[in-house]
C-alpha cells in the first residue's frame, strides 16, 4: 500500500509517456545527485525526466517529498482520490500536513463541504476553522456548528473574512446572542482592539450604553489623567458616567490608573489614594491596582516601591524593591507573600537565606543553601559558593539499547529530516525536526538529538533535548565548539573563554547561520551595525554584512565588543554582559546609586530577557569550565560587585 500514490502519480505521467524499466540508484551520494536533478526537472515542467529519475530513487528518504511537490504544484487538477491516497498511504510528516492545508483550501475555494469534512484534521488556520464551521453548517450538522462558532467568536481580535458567512449565518439562526455580543466586546476592550470594539458596540441591544462605555475605554487609554482628574464625582442619575460605582465603571478605572502607573507610578497612586474608598473596589481590584504601581516604580528603582506595594501579595517584583532597598525584613515579608508554589522556587529560596544571613541567622540560612546546590543552575552556583560547596554538573549522557536506538534513528521522519540537512535544505529540516518535537516522546527526542549531534546540527541538537526537557547530557547541550577561535579571541582581547562561548551557546545556540528579527547575526548575533562599528576599531573593515556569518570573523567581532563592554562599565563581566544584551545606554541608566552586590543588581535588571540572559551566561560559563576541563571559575570570582555611577 505504502507506494500505491507513487504509482498513481506515475500511472497520471503514462498518458504522455510510456514508463521505462529502469534500476534504482545504490550509491546515496548518486541518489542525492538524481533528487536534486528530479527536483529542477520538476520546477522547471520537465515530467518526463522526472519521472524517469524519480523512478531511480526507490528507497531513497526523500522520493516521497517528490511526489508531494508533483502534487502541491498541481492541486488544482488533482483529483481527491490521489491526494486522499498520498494521505492515508503516508507516514505523517510536515508536508502532509502542508498538502492536507493546500487540499483543505482548494475544496473550501471550490465549496465542496463534505469532502472538506472528511480531509479536516485539527490543529488548523484560523481560516479553516472558520471553513469547517461553514462545512458543518452546508451539511446540516447545526449542534456542531453552533458549538464551533460559539469558540471563533470569542476572540479579542478581528477574525479572518472567512467567517464572516459563519457569523452571519449564526445571527440568523439565533446563535449571536446579545450576551455573546457583550463578551467579545469586553475582550475587545480588555485587550485594547478598539475598532472592534466600537463595531460590536453598535450591535448590541442596549447600543447606545455600549458605545458609551466603550467611548469611556477609549478615552481613558489615550489620556488617563484626564478622566482620572474629573473624580470622584456626583454620579448622574442616568446614562453612563466613570463616577457611577458600577462594575463597568470600576474595571475602566483600574485600567485608567495601570496605565498611568506605567508612565508615572507616582501620579498613579496619588489619584489612587483619592478615589480608593469612593468605590466598592474588590480585594482583587486594589491588589492590582496597587501591584501595578509599585510593580512600574521598582522597575524604574523608585525608594517609594515598597509604600506603593503596601500589603499586596504574591508579587515577585515587590521582593526585588526590597532588595534593591537592601531592607532584610520586608524581603522576607514579600517572599512570604508569595504563594507556596512560587515561594519554593529556587531563586526564591536564595534570596530567603540571603535575607537571613543578613539579619544574623546565618546556620538557618546555610541549611536552605545547602538544599540547592545540587541542581546545576545559576541560583545553585550562587549558593554553593555561600557554603563553599563544590558545583554539581550532574552530566549524565543519553545511552540506549543497540536495538531501541536504531529503531529510532531509521524512522522515516528522521532519515528525511537527516537527508534535508545533508542536502543544505535547511528549511525543510527544520520544518521536519518541528514535526518530530509535535510527535514524538520525549525519550525518543533524546535519541534523535544524539544523531543531529552526530551530524554536527548542534542548534537543532539543543532544540531536541530542551523539547524533551532532557538537562543532563552536556555532551549534547554544551559542547565545546570553535575551540580555536575562542582561544584565540580569548588570547586576543584578554576575555575568557568559557565567557565567550557561553554568550555565543545562548545567543544562537551554536548557529552559525542565525539570524534574529532585529537582525543580529551569526554564532553572537552580532549586529551589522556593531560590526561595521567593531571592524573601524579593528581596522578591519566589515565588507558586506554576510561576513558576520563566517564563525571566526563573527567570534573576533564579538569578543571585541564584548571587551570594549567589560571597558566601558568598571571591568565588570555583569554590567558588560547585561549591555551586550540590552545596549550600554540601557546599562548606563540601571546602575545604582551606591555599590551594590552583583546578585542584588541582576535580580533588579528591569528588562525579563536581559536579566535571564545575565543569569544563564553566567551559569553557562561555569558549565564551560567544566566541559574544557579547567578548574571552575565560581560565581563570586565572576560577579565583582556593581559601583555607582560616576558623578
Amino acid at each position: 500500500m505504502k507506494n500505491q500514490i507513487r504509482i498513481a502519480i506515475l500511472l497520471m505521467l503514462a498518458v504522455f509517456l510510456p514508463i521505462q524499466a529502469v534500476t534504482a540508484a545504490s550509491d546515496i551520494n548518486q541518489q542525492r545527485k538524481l533528487y536534486q536533478q528530479a527536483k529542477k526537472a520538476l520546477q522547471t515542467h520537465q515530467l518526463t525526466q522526472f519521472r524517469q529519475l524519480q523512478a531511480q530513487l526507490e528507497g531513497y528518504p526523500l522520493q516521497e517529498y517528490l511526489d508531494y511537490l508533483y502534487l502541491q504544484h498541481r492541486i488544482n487538477d488533482t483529483e481527491a482520490a490521489n491526494i486522499k491516497r498520498f494521505l492515508q498511504t503516508r507516514e505523517d510528516s510536515f508536508f502532509k500536513a502542508r498538502l492536507r492545508g493546500a487540499w483543505l483550501d482548494k475544496l473550501a475555494g471550490s465549496q465542496q463541504w463534505q469532502q472538506y469534512l472528511e480531509f479536516y484534521q485539527v490543529p488548523q488556520s484560523a481560516a479553516r476553522e472558520c471553513h469547517y464551521a461553514r462545512a458543518l453548517i452546508a451539511t446540516n450538522q447545526q449542534q456542531a456548528a453552533a458549538e464551533a462558532f460559539e469558540k471563533l467568536w470569542l476572540v479579542a481580535a478581528s477574525q479572518d473574512k472567512a467567517c464572516d458567512a459563519v457569523f452571519h449565518h449564526a445571527e440568523q439562526r439565533g446563535w449571536l446572542t446579545d450576551e455573546l455580543r457583550w463578551q467579545r466586546l469586553l475582550l475587545a476592550l480588555r485587550n485594547q482592539q478598539f475598532a472592534l470594539a466600537n463595531y460590536l458596540a453598535k450591535t448590541v441591544k442596549q447600543s447606545a450604553t455600549a458605545q458609551a462605555w466603550t467611548k469611556r475605554w477609549e478615552d481613558i487609554h489615550k489620556n488617563p489623567v484626564s478622566l482620572l482628574s474629573q473624580l470622584p464625582a456626583p454620579a448622574p442619575a442616568q446614562g453612563v458616567s466613570l463616577a457611577q460605582d458600577v462594575a463597568m465603571a470600576r474595571e475602566i478605572i483600574v485600567y485608567g490608573l495601570k496605565r498611568l502607573a506605567r508612565n508615572d507610578p507616582a501620579k498613579a497612586h496619588y489619584h489612587w489614594t483619592r478615589l480608593e474608598n469612593s468605590y466598592q473596589f474588590s480585594t482583587d481590584e486594589r491588589h492590582d491596582i496597587q501591584g501595578s504601581i509599585g510593580l512600574w516604580a521598582a522597575l524604574d528603582r523608585d525608594d517609594k516601591a515598597l509604600y506603593y506595594y503596601g500589603d499586596t501579595p504574591n508579587h515577585p517584583w515587590r521582593v526585588r524593591a526590597a532588595l534593591w532597598q537592601q531592607n532584610w525584613p520586608e524581603v522576607q515579608k514579600a517572599i512570604a507573600s508569595l504563594d507556596e508554589h512560587t515561594r519554593q522556587e529556587a531563586r526564591w529560596q536564595y534570596w530567603l537565606a540571603r535575607s537571613m544571613a543578613e539579619l544574623g541567622e546565618r546556620t538557618e540560612a546555610e541549611a536552605i543553601w545547602r538544599t540547592l546546590v545540587d541542581e546545576r543552575d545559576y541560583y545553585a552556583f550562587l549558593a554553593a559558593d555561600k557554603v563553599d560547596a563544590e558545583y554539581a554538573m550532574n552530566h549524565h549522557p543519553i545511552v540506549a539499547e543497540p536495538e531501541y536506538r536504531n529503531s529510532i534513528i531509521t524512522m522515516e521522519s528522521v532519515q528525511r529530516m537527516r537527508e534535508f540537512y545533508l542536502q543544505d535544505e535547511l528549511l525543510d529540516a527544520r520544518r521536519e525536526a518541528y514535526f518530530l518535537q509535535q510527535t514524538l516522546t520525549p525519550r525518543e527526542l533524546q535519541i534523535v538529538a544524539t544523531e543531529t549531534h552526530k551530524w554536527g546540527w548542534h542548534n537543532q541538537t539543543i532544540a531536541l533535548l530542551g523539547t524533551a526537557r532532557y538537562w543532563d547530557a552536556l555532551d549534547l547541550r554544551f559542547p565545546v565548539l570553535y575551540d580555536t577561535e575562542m582561544r584565540q579571541a580569548s588570547a586576543d582581547v584578554g576575555v575568557d573563554a568559557s565567557w565567550l562561548l557561553a554568550i555565543a551557546r545562548q545567543e544562537s545556540a551554536f548557529n552559525p547561520r542565525a539570524r534574529s528579527h532585529a537582525g543580529a547575526m551569526g554564532l553572537m548575533q552580532v549586529m551589522p551595525a556593531t560590526g561595521k562599528q567593531v571592524g573601524r576599531w579593528l581596522n578591519k573593515p566589515l565588507k558586506q554584512d554576510s561576513e558576520l556569518y563566517h564563525p571566526p570573523r563573527n567570534i573576533e567581532m564579538g569578543s571585541f565588543y564584548i571587551r570594549r563592554m567589560q571597558d566601558q562599565f568598571q571591568n565588570n563581566p555583569i554590567l558588560a554582559t547585561a549591555a551586550y544584551n540590552a545596549g550600554p545606554h540601557r546599562v548606563s541608566r540601571w546602575l545604582p546609586e551606591q555599590t551594590m552586590p552583583a546578585d542584588i543588581w541582576v535580580e533588579n535588571i528591569p528588562f525579563t530577557e536581559t536579566r535571564r540572559y545575565v543569569r544563564t551566561v553566567f551559569s553557562y560559563a561555569a558549565t564551560y569550565d567544566f566541559q574544557r576541563k579547567q578548574t571552575i571559575k565560581r560565581m563570586s570570582e565572576r560577579m565583582p560587585a556593581v559601583r555607582p555611577k560616576n558623578p
